[in-house]
Parts: C-alpha cells; structure tokens; sequence
C-alpha cells in the first residue's frame, strides 16, 4: 500500500480545491446568465393624457422608486424574484411583468403583487403574493408556467411560461408598480440582463 507523504497530500488537497473553485465558478457564470433586475421610476412610466390630444404619451413624476430582480430557472421552469418599492405617493394596488417594447403599453403576462381592493384574476390569486405596504414592501415570489396570463393580441397565451422567458431574455418586457393615485401606474422600469438594475431609462 502506498504512503501517503505531506507533499502528495498538499498536492491532492490543492488539486481538489481547484476542481471545487472550477466547479462553483462555472455554476455562478450559469446563475449569471439567468440573472434579470430592472430600476423603477416614475420617468419610465408610459400614460395616455387626455389633453390636448389622447395621443400624447407622458411620464410621472413621483418620488417613489423600485427595483426588480429574478433568476430564470428553466429546467425547473421557475423564475425566482424579489420586488422592492418605496415612497409611492399614494397606496399600492397591484403590480405585474408587462410584455411591451419602450415607450408603450404591453400586456399583463404575470402578477407580481396584489392588494385586497385590487386581487389578481382568479386563475393566479391563490398562488401570488399580497402587496404589504401601503407605500413601500418587499415582495418575494416564483413565476411557474401556471401564472402566465395571456397577452390578447401579442402571442402569449395562458401557461406559456417559455414565451415569457424568451420575451424576457430579449428586452421586450417591463416590471410596473401601479398606486391609487396613478392607477395605470406610478413606477417603472425595464427588465434586463443582469443583477443590478443599472439603467433608469426604459
């Protein structure tokens, strides 16, 4: 049987530690990779004025703020995320993950949150989170195929979870907070690649 010498015992331990170092990095690459957040600002917001002309598009300006982070599992076909906001102006009612380009309106795909007077649609209100608040909370939660609602008109239908990773992954959706006071919503930001939410624009 072969003696093991302090030498050949470094040696091992070392070459382990390597491995488990290779190892672990490779999975936080993989985690990075799924890793999504959006900065939410009044500035982001997208609102139809009613004057002079319907058509104009305006942003609010609130002192509230928020963020949005979320890890895309997809084998599990889960997505975990964290939703934080704070200073709304008036008593949250409700937010979602929007399936809609820059500087326009898209449709509600998931709820993120929901309030007594404002519940989720009957389909998801079972499984998604209370609000807290009124004016600042923390809401943590998990998307599953079961809580994708249909986008009417866009593409998405109800449970295709896929759909909404992939729209996710391309940029083409937006996290929103709504408020009694600005009930088409008061903060929002785009959801992209990445942990830290770094763009204010939308």
């Amino acid at each position: 049987m072969r003696t093991l010498t302090p030498r050949s015992v470094a040696t091992t331990l070392a070459a382990l530690a390597v491995g488990f170092s290779a190892a672990a990095t490779a999975d936080d690459d993989r985690n990075e990779g799924n890793r999504f957040a959006a900065r939410l600002s009044g500035y982001n917001e997208v609102h139809f004025i009613a004057a002079p002309t319907p058509a104009l598009r305006g942003a609010i300006s609130t002192q509230a703020r928020g963020s949005f982070r979320a890890v895309i599992d997809d084998r599990a076909e889960m997505i975990h995320y964290e939703l934080s906001f704070e200073g709304l102006e008036a008593d949250v009612t409700q937010s979602h993950i929007h399936f809609g380009q820059r500087h326009t309106v898209g449709g509600i795909v998931v709820w993120l949150c929901q309030t007594a007077g404002t519940p989720a649609p009957a389909a998801v209100a079972a499984v998604t989170p209370q609000c807290g608040g009124p004016r600042a909370s923390t809401v943590t939660g998990t998307i599953t195929p079961a809580q994708v609602l249909t986008a009417v008109g866009q593409g998405i239908e109800t449970g295709e979870f896929d759909e909404v990773v992939r729209a996710i992954r391309a940029g083409a959706t937006y996290a929103n907070v709504h408020s009694t006071l600005f009930p088409p919503g008061e903060i929002r930001g785009r959801i992209e690649h990445g942990d830290r939410g770094h763009h204010d624009r939308d």
